[in-house]
């Protein structure tokens, strides 16, 4: 039995002076320093509050953005029209992307080529009189009714129009005018 004692010591268990040993050798060497982490413990945000999910059948807000609402926009335009400061109006109310959409079925892009449009317009009529009605206000714009009287310039005619402008209104600013005339395309 005796031969067996010192196998099992040989294998694995040590003999009272490797135990003090070994103890000596733990107190003297140092505890390694807790790892530094690179992410620090903070404090947790409050977690938000899932939104509600939406029904699908209710309405849900439109918006212009910031600025001028639409009515806003819209009855200065009209009392603007109204009293001749066409200019004006381009200068305060349209965007610099502003398009414009005629009833004959086409558009100009960009200040630059609506102010274009309306000055080849301009010289090619004679405007008599106009008058601006309402705004019709909705939610991302507006409407109004024209009258005018105008002349071409080339041939003398005179021409009595009617004609509707719907305007876009984003941020304060006209961004689309597209107008329609009575009486079917090109009318």
């Amino acid at each position: 039995m005796a031969s067996k004692k010192k196998q099992t010591r040989k294998a694995g268990a040590t003999s009272k002076k490797g135990k003090k040993a070994a103890s000596k050798k733990s107190a003297t060497r140092k505890k390694p320093a807790a790892k530094k982490t690179a992410k620090k413990i903070a404090k947790k945000a409050p977690r938000k509050k899932a939104a509600p999910k939406r029904d699908p059948l209710a309405p849900r807000a439109v918006t212009t953005g910031k600025g001028p609402t639409p009515a806003e926009v819209g009855a200065s335009l009209v009392d603007m029209f109204n009293r001749g400061l066409l200019h004006e109006i381009e200068q305060l109310w349209w965007s610099p992307d502003i398009t414009s959409i005629e009833g004959m079925g086409q558009a100009w892009d960009g200040k630059a080529a609506v102010d274009g449009k309306n000055q080849w317009w301009l010289q090619t009529n004679r405007m008599i009189s106009g008058t601006a009605e309402g705004p019709y206000v909705g939610a991302t714009g507006f409407a109004v009714k024209f009258h005018l009287e105008v002349e071409e310039i080339a041939t003398g005619q005179h021409i009595i129009m009617d004609e509707i402008g719907v305007y876009t209104v984003k941020d304060g600013k006209i961004v689309q005018e597209e107008f329609m005339y009575g009486g079917g395309p090109g009318a």
